[in-house]
């Protein structure tokens, strides 16, 4: 890594792009980043909810990244088509923990009248947690053992109400968190088979509009905070975290194609030094650096800093914060090569080129663009 160069940067006087910044909604409302006829306005703004960026009407670096690894035939799969292919449990465990520990580093406050922490079987040994606990402790006070396991549950505690059930501390900890008409209609979705459990009830936000405050997995928020932590022990992360401005949204028009792109930072400080935080299986540079090749981070970060310029923000810097969490927790900060950033910024502009190419044409090509045939060997 070539952290003089950041090292170097950190020390310059600042630029006065921040002035430019406008917040994302007037006093009454408007979006500020739209004009009258509901286009968007190029520029650079703060307070763009995440619901709103991903659908802004410009292309943003998730596609270019994905058009320079992968087939236009791809993309249009992935960004242009209705399929939809759902996450695991696994999946999704590591998505909201990736997330957490993201909005705890960026943008902490607030953070815990949002969210709470639900908690864990592991947390409760002497709670009964199984239909056949439930059926021995109702055996043995005398009552009926037929029924769901919520019904199990209602009459154990209504026949001894001081018996700890472990279903009952989380229906106790949503209630707390989330309100009860949440939690009812989370019970509702869980009897309808519309999910799986109390927790998946909250998932993308299907109860948003009726949530207190969002329910978090316990081991979701542990590892989360871990993240947090582990962040703060790098020097160097923190310093490129400071002094300037979390999740800012920038729009500009690529000149070349014409096409209105998008990009919204993790972070700029003043000194236009760009820094994109990463929770990462492991922050191990050998092993990193596979994976800015596999998920092609060198194209992101160009394309970041090419909008960027776009607008007006003099951003050359870009430093990757790893954070690793699942088998350690170690904090690494990362800089593309110089040879690696021309590379990409050439791949970058030759991924927007072919964007504009398929979308003028209509043509979402595969691995051959004129279907001609391919001859193999072995």
């Amino acid at each position: 890594m070539a952290s003089a160069n950041l090292k170097v940067q950190e020390t310059e006087k600042p630029t006065e792009w921040f002035n430019t910044i406008l917040p994302a909604y007037d006093d009454l409302g408007n979006p500020n980043f739209l004009d009258s006829n509901g286009d968007l306005v190029e520029g650079i703004y703060s307070g763009v909810p995440n619901s709103v960026y991903h659908k802004l009407d410009a292309h943003s670096s998730s596609l270019i990244k994905e058009l320079a690894k992968n087939t236009p035939a791809h993309v249009f799969r992935q960004y242009f088509s209705n399929e939809e292919r759902k996450r695991t449990a696994a999946q999704r465990n590591t998505l909201d923990t990736g997330t957490y520990g993201h909005e705890l580093i960026l943008e902490p406050i607030g953070f815990y009248d949002r969210y709470f922490r639900v908690p864990l079987a592991i947390e409760y040994p002497t709670a009964l947690h199984t239909s056949a606990e439930l059926k021995d402790a109702l055996k043995a006070a005398g009552q009926k053992v037929s029924g769901t396991k919520s019904e199990l549950v209602k009459r154990l505690l209504d026949a001894k109400p001081n018996t700890l059930i472990f279903d009952d501390l989380i229906a106790k900890s949503i209630i707390k968190g989330a309100g009860v008409k949440a939690y009812n209609e989370a019970v509702k979705m869980v009897e309808n088979n519309k999910c799986s459990s109390l927790l998946a009830a909250f998932n993308d936000g299907a109860l948003s509009h009726i949530t207190h405050k969002t329910p978090i997995d316990g081991l979701v928020w542990d590892d989360a905070h871990r993240i947090l932590d582990t962040f703060k022990s790098h020097a160097r992360a923190k310093r490129l975290i400071s002094n300037g401005f979390a999740e800012l949204t920038v729009i500009a028009r690529d000149p070349d194609s014409g096409l209105m792109l998008k990009v919204k930072f993790d972070y700029i400080n003043k000194h236009a030094i760009a820094s994109d935080v990463k929770s990462t299986r492991s922050a191990n540079p050998n092993k990193f650096r596979f994976q800015c090749r596999d998920l092609r981070y060198d194209v992101q970060e160009s394309f970041y800093k090419y909008v960027a310029n776009l607008a007006g923000i003099p951003v050359k810097l870009f430093a990757f914060i790893g954070v690793e969490y699942l088998e350690a927790d170690i904090c690494e900060v990362f800089e593309m090569k110089r040879t690696r950033q021309m590379i990409a910024h050439n791949d970058m502009k030759k991924a927007i080129a072919t964007l504009k190419e398929c979308l003028d044409s209509e043509n979402w090509y595969g691995y051959t663009k004129n279907d001609e045939v391919v001859v193999i060997d072995w």
